[in-house]
């Protein structure tokens, strides 16, 4: 489906770009990354476990300074500064050591994470509330088709037999093009209403806070379930030890490929956000984790664990449209960097331990891992749609009477 550029305001598009960009860069880097830690600086699963969960954990923090910061100062400038210090996840490819890899790794993450809530906060005001889905799915997919691109530009210069350092060097390149588009957003008209938490006519509203607190507790019980995709990569790289490094890039580009289509696609959708959430976007990602572990249990084709990687991704395309939309209909203007902040929080919270857990649980079998993780987000996808159905019963209740 071809992107109407008429659709949405100009700064959308440079903000959407900008992530297009970033994600070039940074994407191919976290693709490559756990290969280089673990098969060329010889650490375990397991240290990589503890390396993502410092960079998701610790950028739980991160984010929420990066939240209030945007409420508090410029959210442009915000952004900006968050920007410029990602190339440090770059520069591990030139480190010796995996300590070395590792803290350049994690502080370009937290840098990551320092810039999205306020980039976030800056695309809700340059969007009119009617268009905001169709704003986070567009972002979400140039956001993850620039990743793509970035792991298709991996897997072919690892085919070519270029070094995994020098693939990832260049990822500094279009992280500077990413700053250069969000210093060109102008702010001429700035949208400061809430997003319409449903399309006219639907269901009526839920009570603003409860659907919040609701949408938060999910979120991190998503977060559990929220693994780095180094795990898969590794899974690959090591069930094709004697084909290369390909096997595990690959796996990224099927994962970002289906998120950045599905992204885009159900950004359109004039439907409640709160439903999609859980329907289109945690209950997916449970059934993907699902699949690669029986892939990996029952030995099956390649094929069925790259399909399973690919309904991971749709799984997260949703989560990524539907989660910061509904934050937007539910958090005030003046407030709306620190509500972008909370929702990353909670999404990191879950990050922090489940990256533990993925690494610990290698150590019982390759399939352990992903068991894990869909109990984890099959639980998310319970709870939302129950706090959803009982909340609709009580204002359905309220209205009636």
């Amino acid at each position: 489906m071809a992107l109407n550029r008429r659709s949405l305001p100009r700064d959308v598009w440079l903000l959407c770009f900008s992530a297009f960009s970033a994600d070039l860069g940074y994407q191919g880097v976290t693709a490559l990354f756990p290969i280089l830690l673990i098969f060329e600086l010889h650490a375990s699963v397991y240290v990589y476990g503890v390396v993502t969960a410092i960079a998701f954990g610790g950028g739980a923090f991160v984010s929420y300074l990066g939240g209030l910061a945007g409420d508090r100062f410029d959210r442009k400038r915000v952004a900006i500064a968050g920007n410029l210090l990602i190339p440090l996840m770059a520069l591990a490819g030139l480190a010796h050591t995996p300590g070395c890899a590792a803290l350049l790794y994690i502080l370009g993450w937290w840098a990551r994470y320092f810039r999205s809530p306020p980039r976030r906060a800056l695309l809700v005001n340059a969007t009119p509330p009617q268009e905001r889905a169709r704003a986070f799915g567009t972002l979400h997919a140039l956001d993850i088709g620039g990743g793509m691109l970035s792991a298709l530009l991996a897997l072919g210069a690892l085919w070519l037999k270029v070094a995994v350092a020098t693939v990832m060097l260049w990822a500094v390149v279009p992280l500077v093009i990413s700053t250069l588009l969000l210093w060109l957003v102008r702010r001429r008209e700035v949208y400061t209403q809430q997003t319409p938490p449903v399309s006219p006519g639907s269901a009526p509203a839920l009570p603003q806070r409860a659907v919040l607190a609701a949408l938060l507790i999910s979120a991190t019980l998503y977060g559990f379930s929220f693994y780095n995709l180094g795990f898969p990569i590794v899974t690959a790289t090591e069930a094709h030890a004697a084909a290369g490094y390909e096997w595990g890039v690959l796996a990224y580009v099927v994962y970002l490929g289906v998120s950045a289509v599905s992204g885009y696609l159900l950004g359109t959708r004039r439907r409640s956000s709160a439903r999609s959430l859980w329907l289109l976007g945690y209950l997916p990602s449970a059934l993907g984790s699902g699949l690669i572990g029986l892939s990996v249990s029952w030995h099956m084709h390649a094929l069925a664990f790259y399909l399973a990687v690919g309904v991971l991704g749709f799984g997260m395309g949703a989560v990524e449209t539907f989660e910061p939309t509904l934050v937007s209909s539910l958090v005030s203007h003046t407030r709306l960097g620190r509500g972008m902040g909370f929702l990353s929080v909670s999404r990191a919270i879950g990050q922090f331990l489940s990256n533990l857990i993925m690494g610990a649980l290698f150590v019982f079998g390759q399939a352990v891992p992903y068991y894990y993780a869909f109990a984890s987000a099959l639980l998310a996808a319970v709870l939302f749609a129950g706090v959803e159905l009982g909340l609709l019963r009580r204002t359905g209740a309220n209205a009636s009477r």
